[in-house]
């Protein structure tokens, strides 16, 4: 591989990523997101760009690229990994987003959410230019359930709340080198309740009656991400900071098929993977990435991560 051709810098704080070869995209592509395999019927001469954006565990990403295509195969999909969700956003040129199967053409301003604990594609023709977002599933406050409604259909800019939504998120794509600090972590949450408000009245659950226990549980979900990084973090402590007994507490999430300290386990490990995958992170010490996220045993650390990951911290840093 012609690693020489591969430009990668930092631009304002955002990554900035160029392939000069089909060889070297397909390398940046299938480590970024979650594991893919990319394909193009015309290798020669190809060229993409990527501009790249984290904030806390949501991801933001502009790409130009080439005809090419990306397939999240069955084979790729880990039981046990973090799950997300995946909004498209076209700003020029064509593509598709194929799922569940359904097909979302998109045209510019078009977009489409998809779901990588599925299988899916997503096809580009030449001068595509879109804006991709990452985020965790439970991010939402409409179920998974509810969210597989939708995927891999068109969401359109230009009627009901997506003239709201599109716009904003094509103002965004543009502003990605400029976005910094708390000020930038602050607007992709803001981004984030935007996409939550948009799949909510797509899924027309406006005129239906709240649940009390969904929201309950988002509440205390919330109160968790906040508070990962204490080693103290559990059921006890959570419950009496929402006035609520601990057979509550368990009940919530009884209902939505795990239990409290699965979950705490869950988001821990998926902050410390994201971490022991950071350049930024190269420095620290896997035992400090542990600790900066709850664990305080770092054998039992090593055997869940790979229990979750199928590989050990240290393997799969080498590998990221």
């Amino acid at each position: 591989m012609a690693t020489e051709t591969l430009k990668v810098s930092t631009l304002g704080g955002a990554n900035v990523f160029e392939a000069n070869t089909f060889e070297e995209w397909q390398e940046r592509m299938s480590n970024r997101f979650v594991r893919l395999q990319v394909s193009t019927s015309r290798p020669d001469n190809f060229h993409a760009l990527l501009h790249g954006r984290s904030f806390d565990d949501i991801s933001l990403s502009r790409i130009e690229a080439d005809a090419h295509q990306v397939d999240r195969l069955q084979d790729f999909i880990c039981q046990g990994e973090a799950r997300y969700f995946k909004l498209s956003m076209l700003l020029g040129g064509a593509g598709l987003i194929v799922q569940d199967g359904r097909e979302a053409v998109l045209g510019p301003g078009d977009m489409a959410i998809y779901d990588t604990s599925r299988p899916y594609s997503a096809v580009f023709e030449d001068g595509a230019d879109s804006l991709v977002m990452v985020f965790p599933q439970d991010a939402l406050s409409v179920s998974v359930e509810s969210v597989a409604r939708l995927t891999a259909t068109t969401l359109s800019s230009t009627t009901g709340m997506g003239r709201l939504v599109g716009p904003f998120l094509r103002e965004l794509a543009g502003s990605l080198e400029s976005l910094s600090g708390r000020g930038g972590i602050m607007l992709a949450h803001n981004t984030l309740d935007l996409i939550n408000t948009l799949v909510y009245t797509e899924l027309g659950l406006g005129a239906q009656r709240p649940d009390p226990r969904t929201d309950a549980l988002a509440e205390v979900k919330e109160y968790i991400e906040r508070n990962l990084a204490s080693s103290t973090l559990g059921p006890a402590g959570i419950a009496a900071a929402h006035y609520m007994s601990t057979r509550r507490l368990h009940y919530l999430f009884e209902g939505a098929g795990t239990t409290v300290a699965s979950w705490i386990k869950m988001r821990r490990l998926d902050r410390c993977r994201r971490d022991l995958a950071d350049p930024a992170l190269g420095a620290a010490t896997i035992t400090r990435i542990a600790t900066r996220w709850g664990f305080t045993d770092s054998a039992h650390f090593s055997r869940a991560f790979k229990a979750a990951f199928g590989a050990t911290p240290s393997e799969y840093r080498r590998a990221h």
